[in-house]
């Protein structure tokens, strides 16, 4: 795996829906995060790429607790 293979930041929130399709085609479905800066409306953010020479969907966890929820 190359380390120069870049990721596409993902932001999530509860209730969000993520889904993946085989070519790597990624769609979000965040409840609230159209009305405010997205990553400060995720309750986590991971990052994402998919390896088409063979076929793997990478999934890296980038913040548990996005920016902004520490003090809720």
């Amino acid at each position: 795996m190359s380390p120069h293979q870049t990721f596409t930041r993902i932001p999530l929130q509860a209730g969000s829906e993520l889904r993946i399709r085989n070519n790597g085609e990624v769609s979000v479905s965040n409840p609230t995060i159209e009305a405010e800066p997205a990553l400060d409306a995720a309750a986590a953010v991971i990052d994402y790429r998919f390896d088409p020479r063979t076929g793997e969907h990478v999934l890296r966890l980038v913040d548990p607790l996005a920016h902004g929820l520490e003090d809720r």
